[in-house]
């Protein structure tokens, strides 16, 4: 992998910094699956250990039901390209666990086309307050990936009005919004941002995903994320209002010699949360969440 080439700009509303690799390479030319492991054998996959999922057992119902969420995807990947270019097109990442199946599928979808994974950028909204596990894991997606990195700092909006005026080209954004999210349930699959915000299309195909669908994609093709969601975190935002999500919490084993207090999580377990895909009911994603001050 090429070094990434820095530039950096000063402007009126925050500091941009935009990360480009300095050659874009065709790869993965053949059609094969990602279940089976990386896509190259002389590219290893470039994750720790703990990034893999272990096993999980996925009902032959929800593999159909997953499949068919993944032709919906295609489907939708292939429309996108009857109405922009390639070149006209950018996904935003930020290395939660919806977007990386975003990016998943993004990918095997362009290797199905013989399209260069680095003809559409990756936009990473860098921030200070990020946890390291995520800008690890965002570095080490751009190395397995061979994805272009786009990096600006500051919120969504401004990061996307220095984007629309760095690289005028780009029509519209693929995003990993689910209609569970905040202020997404009336989300149209394709819907043009708010007249206060630069004018593009915000590209939605993951709406209909419920959390389970998630993991169960992950789990069925061995995607790669990030560390955080084994040590109980369900919803990954910034460090200063992200905990792992309570209702994950260990509790003691009344017959255990451990001697921990049963009223709290088990000190003895290294993280003291089970794993984010363990959560029962995905109502509760956003209960480790914390509000706004």
């Amino acid at each position: 992998m090429n070094q990434c080439r820095r530039t950096t700009k000063t402007a009126t509303t925050s500091t941009i910094i935009s990360a480009k690799t300095d050659t874009k390479k065709h790869l993965f030319m053949q059609k094969r699956s990602m279940s089976n492991g990386p896509e190259d054998p002389q590219e290893p996959l470039d994750v720790q250990p703990q990034d893999m999922p272990t096993f999980f057992e996925i009902s032959q119902e929800d593999r159909l039901a997953i499949e068919e969420r993944q032709r919906k995807a295609f489907a939708f990947f292939t429309e996108t390209l009857q109405i922009y270019g390639v070149e006209e097109l950018i996904f935003c990442f930020n290395g939660g666990k919806d977007c990386t199946v975003l990016l998943d599928l993004l990918m095997r979808f362009l290797r199905q086309e013989n399209i260069s994974s680095g003809d559409i950028p990756m936009l990473y909204i860098k921030s200070g307050d990020s946890f390291t596990e995520i800008d690890e894991f965002v570095q080490r997606c751009v190395r397995h990936y061979r994805v272009e990195l786009v990096e600006y700092e500051g919120s969504l909006k401004e990061a996307l009005t220095h984007m629309a005026a760095d690289m005028p080209r780009i029509k519209a954004v693929f995003v990993g919004s689910r209609n569970t999210d905040p202020y997404c349930q009336h989300l149209a699959p394709m819907q043009p941002t708010d007249n206060d915000w630069p004018p593009m299309m915000r590209l939605n195909p993951l709406l209909e995903w419920s959390y389970h669908d998630v993991w169960h994609y992950i789990h069925m093709h061995s995607v790669p994320y990030c560390s955080l969601y084994d040590r109980g975190y369900t919803s990954v935002g910034n460090r200063s209002n992200t905990i792992p999500n309570p209702h994950l919490r260990h509790l003691r084993d009344p017959d255990s010699q451990c001697g921990c207090d049963s009223d709290s999580g088990c000190s003895c377990d290294p993280s003291g949360y089970r794993p984010a895909w363990e959560l029962d009911d995905p109502a509760l994603e956003r209960a480790g969440r914390l509000p706004r001050k």
